[in-house]
């Protein structure tokens, strides 16, 4: 995943020395909706919705290359049947989110411009909380260890900017597997995004 992120970046930098030059940088905010999948039919997770915060870069033209850094908050709850029990654990994610994003303008208007773009995404987890810390030792999230400290997605979306607002909405979908512990649990976050930036310059 680090060679195509690798090779992303040395596309986009290319791509963009050939457009047109042009360069612009912005906080963002933006609403989350968290869904984690898993592949265990005992375990079921809910959707939950959170924030991020940060800023973006964004250099080009008609194709443009856009990197981000976002703080954010990812929420999830996680229910288990054992028997005709259900227990339920709550696991909460902060971390720092770097999506590299490629996007082309299919309209390129001086006040207005449509834009659909893609691109991976690294996330480090900055803290890891999960309640009940322990439920039992048959919950296969036994605690935060079993949560790796970093993963990678992909982000793909569509976006709009009005004069110096632009607002984005994406989908991400989850490569690696969050759970790292010893159970044969597969937990992938999917996250549906809606933020809202200012251009700067």
């Amino acid at each position: 995943m680090k060679t195509i992120f690798l090779i992303i970046l040395i596309i986009a930098s290319g791509l963009t020395v050939k457009s047109q030059s042009v360069f612009s940088l912005g906080p963002k905010v933006g609403y989350n909706s968290y869904s984690l999948t898993d592949n265990m039919d005992s375990v079921k997770s809910s959707i939950q919705n959170s924030f991020q915060i940060g800023a973006f870069i964004r250099v080009g033209s008609k194709v443009y290359f856009q990197p981000e850094a976002n703080y954010q908050v990812e929420k999830s709850t996680v229910d288990k049947s054992i028997g005709l029990s259900i227990l339920s654990q709550d696991v909460t994610l902060k971390s720092i989110k770097i999506p590299a994003l490629i996007g082309v303008k299919l309209i390129n208007g001086s006040v207005f411009n449509l834009r659909i773009f893609a691109g991976p995404a690294f996330n480090y987890i900055l803290e890891k909380k999960i309640n009940p810390a322990a439920l039992s030792e048959l919950w296969p999230i036994y605690s935060v260890d079993d949560l790796k400290n970093s993963t990678w997605s992909v982000q793909m979306g569509a976006g709009m900017d009005v004069l110096f607002l632009t607002l984005d909405v994406r989908y991400e979908m989850g490569i690696d597997n969050t759970y790292s512990g010893n159970s044969d649990l597969n937990m992938k976050n999917n996250m549906f995004n809606v933020s809202l930036g200012i251009k700067l310059f």
